[in-house]
This record gives C-alpha cells, sequence and structure tokens, in this order.
C-alpha cells in the first residue's frame, strides 16, 4: 500500500507508461482516491487519502505503508495460530454493505498484526468473501483467481517496457532487529539461519531504524539494459549502481535488479 498526496500521477505512469494492468480502476470518494496495479505476484495499491492525521507529523505521504497478508486457511485458524505463537494483534474488523437486494453482505475482514505494525507501518491480514460482489470485481473470484489473471495478462505484456517481473524484496526498518526477526520467521516458517521469505517469492529484509518503517521494495526485471534505457529515455532514473536501478517515483523507493519471475 502506497500512501500518496495525489493517487493519478503515479497511477497513471504505472498503469499508462509502464503498462502494468489495473487491477482496480482509479476511484475518487470522499474519503480518499484509491486504485491497484498488478507487478507479477501482488498487487500494488495506491491511496490518497482526504486527511493524513493517521500518520506521525515526520512521516506523511509519500510512504510505503505496509502490505496485506492472506490467511493460510481461514482468518480464525491465523487468529489462534497468532495466539499460540504469542504474536498479538488487534481484533478483526469486518467491512460491510448491502447488496443489491438488501442484504448485509460482509466483503473482507481484516485483522492488523499489532506486534509488527507501528504508526508508519501496518501488517494485517485480510480474509475475501468469495460470495461478495464489490466493484470492480466478478462475483465468486478470489485474490487468487484475479492474481492468475492479470499475472497472465502481466506476461503477454512482457511485463510492460520496463519488463517486470515481480516483487522481489521489502525493505523493512524496525528498533528491535531481534525480536521483530523472531516473530517474522514464526509467522513466515523462516528457518533461524536463513532468509526470511514472506512469499516463496518476496524475501523479507530486515534493517534497523528508529521506527518500524518499509524503507524500499526492489521489483525484478527481465533486462536490466531495457529498463535503464527506458528510465533514461522518460527521465525517470534517479541512480544507477550498475546492478540496481533507483526510480524517480515522487519520493518512493522503489528499485530495479535483473531477476527473472519464477511465474514466468
Amino acid at each position: 500500500m502506497l500512501r500518496l498526496v495525489a493517487a493519478e500521477p503515479l497511477f497513471a505512469l504505472l498503469s499508462e507508461t509502464f503498462q502494468l494492468p489495473v487491477a482496480w480502476p482509479l476511484q475518487r470518494t470522499d474519503f480518499a482516491t484509491y486504485g491497484w496495479v498488478h507487478v507479477g505476484n501482488t498487487d500494488l495499491e495506491l491511496w490518497a487519502a482526504a486527511a493524513n492525521t493517521d500518520l506521525p507529523p515526520d512521516t506523511q505521504p509519500p510512504l510505503i505503508h505496509g502490505f496485506a497478508l492472506e490467511p493460510a486457511e481461514s482468518l480464525q485458524d491465523s487468529l489462534a495460530w497468532m495466539d499460540e505463537a504469542g504474536i498479538q494483534v488487534k481484533a478483526p474488523r469486518a467491512y460491510r454493505s448491502r447488496n443489491p437486494g438488501g442484504d448485509l453482505v460482509t466483503h473482507f475482514t481484516n485483522f492488523v498484526v499489532s506486534d509488527l505494525s507501528g504508526p508508519s507501518f501496518c501488517a494485517f491480514f485480510c480474509e475475501w468473501n468469495r460470495h461478495a460482489t464489490i466493484y470492480p470485481w466478478a462475483e465468486s473470484e478470489t485474490p487468487a483467481d484475479r492474481r492468475i489473471a492479470l499475472r497472465q495478462e502481466l506476461h503477454e505484456r512482457r511485463g510492460g517496457p520496463l519488463g517486470i517481473t515481480g516483487l522481489q524484496t521489502v525493505r523493512l526498518g524496525t528498533p528491535d532487529l531481534k525480536a521483530h526477526r523472531r516473530q517474522w520467521q514464526a509467522l513466515t516458517g523462516s528457518q533461524a539461519d536463513q532468509p526470511i521469505f514472506i512469499t516463496p517469492d518476496i524475501a523479507l529484509e530486515l534493517v534497523p531504524t528508529r521506527s518500524v518503517v518499509i524503507k524500499s521494495l526492489s521489483l525484478g526485471v527481465r533486462s536490466l539494459e531495457v529498463a535503464r534505457k527506458f528510465l533514461i529515455q522518460h527521465e525517470l532514473l534517479q541512480q544507477d549502481t550498475g546492478t540496481v536501478l533507483y526510480m524517480a517515483l515522487d519520493g518512493l523507493q522503489i528499485q530495479l535488479k535483473e531477476m527473472a519471475s519464477t511465474a514466468s
């Protein structure tokens, strides 16, 4: 989830210039303007809130704010597992609305992992109701169903002009490396002496910081040379180390590395 001052410029850049599939068309409401784009193995949600009073004064947009995790089985199973592991969470919150027939339907239910979150970062579980109809998705689709179709769409586009293959690494800063490493290892099933993987193809890198905050995202590309030429042509290359390209994206730290997607 990317917190922005305005969602429209970056949404246009990602969906039109970078040609990433749109997972949720841009919507404008009284509380926020938001939309989703797909990057091969996950979605990026762009969110420009009407107010950012929930964020600390020194951590305002643009900000990579957090991410949603899907329960392996059910939300209740995940809650029970968290309790057994001693990881504190907030009470689940269901999001409901009336369907065309007038019935109150639960669209999705979230719970925040409070032990891993902070004022500038939120890790939470989200369980979608397969039988709820929610714009713009078809009834009975799950997030996994949608990702398969969107991944295929991106594959057919060859990852767009940048050749994007998927999210590779989330670099997360924490003031308590020991505690958070232990909790993330327990949550993901990672071994103590091995790297932490949120999913089989998305790594979590923990680094020391004063507060809990996502420092950067790394995306894989098919060819660093092709991506470099495109970014230079569009004046979007902020830094080039030879093996990593840093993009100029509204102050967000999103970088490109040459790495093939396991899904391609």
